[in-house]
């Protein structure tokens, strides 16, 4: 892992306070949690680049390959209507 810098950044209240209380939660540094949350972020970014290039390529998963990958995968399926917009 590279060196880290200190970084100022604005987070809304209830986001900082969230953050706040894993940290607490968990026994770890505010900073571990938000370097937790944006490296799973930018993760998931690639993964969704590879995605969009494989469905390009190979057509659309439909929903039900959708869910048999999650399951092999071991984590939750959401629906479309559950997804997260954020970008």
């Amino acid at each position: 892992m590279s060196a880290s810098e200190r970084v100022t950044v604005s987070l809304p209240a209830e986001v900082r306070q969230a953050a706040q209380r894993v940290a607490e939660a968990t026994g770890v540094p505010f900073s571990a949690v938000v370097q937790d949350a944006l490296t799973t972020w930018l993760r998931s970014r690639l993964v969704d680049a590879w995605l969009a290039e494989h469905q390009a390529d190979h057509g659309e998963f439909d929903e039900d390959e959708l869910r048999a990958v999650a399951a092999e995968a071991g984590v939750p399926y959401l629906p479309p209507s559950a997804r997260s917009s954020a970008a």
